[in-house]
């Protein structure tokens, strides 16, 4: 298939995962958080598996090239994004493992049924609005403030999504830890699994990861080891480069 790009679009090569992205040159770009939650999560072998917020579709791209048997669909609120996502998909010739639909999250139940999925994975925006200065592009700013919908409704549409006993795993800001824990125990999913992000060993934690399971029972959480992203500036970790299959001093 014949994909055209634009002289506004980037095509970067991810070699570990043999993967061509389509990217934005200005406006939304994947962050090291997608790649990141895509290495960390735990889906079933062969389940079914929800992306909220997809992007340019980074994040079901990579998970469909560590696990063969799962299918994926992703929902993206802007229709430009939904579209570069599409176009991932058939760049990498995944169309028959991953479909890309265009909705919000904040209406989940106009766009898919109740409990459907095994998985579902997040990267969402993590500012709330009125905090911190909003992009003056569109894609950027959607991706970064909740500005169609927080937290509350996230967790909402993931307690939809998911079966019973199905499993969350989400990558957010480390600041706001304790709002993504009570959501989720608000929204009876049970954090079941915890690890800390810092991107060098002497910096306080940028993101959290977390992995709850809906209608869990409460009780003990485990807690990993913190994952850390440098060593020193430009130099990844021996962590962190064994996720992306890049070579460092260290090994």
């Amino acid at each position: 298939m014949f994909i055209d790009f634009s002289p506004e679009e980037t095509v970067d090569t991810l070699k570990k995962w043999h993967l061509k992205v389509i990217q934005g040159a200005k406006g939304y770009r994947f962050s090291i958080d997608s790649i990141l939650l895509a290495n960390l999560v735990h889906p079933p072998h062969k389940g079914k598996v929800l992306d909220l917020g997809a992007g340019c579709g980074i994040l079901g791209l990579i998970l469909a090239k560590i696990h063969r048997e799962i299918t994926l669909t992703g929902v993206e609120i802007q229709p430009q994004l939904a579209a570069r996502a599409r176009r991932n998909v058939a760049l990498n010739n995944l169309e028959d493992r991953i479909e890309i639909l265009e909705g919000s999250y904040s209406h989940i139940e106009n766009i898919l049924p109740e409990a459907s999925f095994h998985y579902v994975i997040t990267n969402p925006p993590y500012r709330k609005l009125g905090t911190g200065r909003i992009n003056p592009l569109e894609e950027k700013a959607i991706a970064r403030h909740e500005v169609h919908g927080g937290l509350e409704a996230l967790m909402k549409a993931i307690h939809h999504a998911l079966m019973p006993k199905g499993r969350l795993g989400i990558i957010f800001t480390a600041t706001r830890a304790v709002d993504v824990i009570y959501l989720c125990r608000t929204h009876k999913i049970e954090p079941k699994y915890i690890r800390l992000i810092h991107p060098y060993p002497d910096h306080e934690a940028q993101s959290i990861f977390i992995e709850g399971v809906k209608g869990g029972k409460e009780g003990e959480v485990r807690i990993e080891p913190p994952l850390t992203i440098y060593t020193a500036p430009g130099l990844y970790s021996l962590q962190m480069a064994q996720i992306l299959g890049e070579r460092t001093k260290e090994g």
